[in-house]
């Protein structure tokens, strides 16, 4: 039988200096976007730290790094070879473990509990859930019961990623649910906003613990 609890997935890297956060290094260095990578996992895993939530590391290039020891959360290996049979993988994988799968990246500021409260929701009545990127991608997909193929014919890395997964879901008449736009922080230009969402955050939350 199925756990009735959602699961979470998160997909990240194993933090190595200089393989994370690739596109930022030639502005900020390697190791400034390597302690970029460790602040945003540790916040994400920080904000989804839920007894409502089952959580999961699905980790690349080595799921073995000492880094994850830290942290009390099974880990898996990534496996396959793009982006699109890796999640596919997962998610298959937790879809036989669980009733509802959630994967998420650990680039997008905006996914906390509450996110994931809605996708959890919308799951309730749609097969699938996605939650756009500004970019054209989506930095969580969700699914439940079954995996339909949504991995297919897309082109990974461009701004084409949702419109052609969607198109696939349409073809399969699979329902599916839009959770309100996220955005990542994986170009420089992201580099001022997140800075300014940092700041934000940091004072509502001195202003409602006081």
């Amino acid at each position: 039988m199925k756990n009735a609890e959602p699961l979470i997935q998160i997909f990240c890297k194993t933090p190595v200096l200089g393989e994370v956060k690739t596109r930022l290094i030639p502005k900020i260095g390697e190791q400034a976007a390597l302690d970029l990578y460790v602040e945003m996992f540790g916040r994400l895993l920080s904000a989804l730290n839920r007894p409502a939530f089952c959580l999961e590391l699905w980790i690349t290039p080595s799921a073995d790094h000492t880094f994850f020891d830290e942290y009390p959360v099974a880990r898996f290996q990534q496996s396959g070879g793009d982006l699109g049979v890796r999640m596919s993988n997962a998610l298959k994988d937790g879809l036989e473990r669980h009733e509802k799968v959630i994967l998420v990246g650990t680039d997008l500021p905006l996914i906390d509990a509450s996110y994931i409260d809605l996708a959890i929701d919308c799951l309730n009545e749609k097969e699938v859930v996605l939650g756009p990127a500004e970019d054209g991608g989506y930095g969580l997909i969700g699914a439940r019961e079954k995996l339909p193929d949504v991995f297919s014919d897309v082109d990974w890395g461009t701004d084409k990623v949702l419109s052609q997964s969607c198109v696939q879901l349409n073809r399969q008449k699979i329902t599916y649910g839009m959770l309100p736009p996220i955005w990542d922080v994986d170009r420089p230009a992201d580099l001022s906003r997140y800075s300014a969402w940092l700041n934000e955050t940091q004072c509502y939350q001195a202003l409602y613990t006081t």
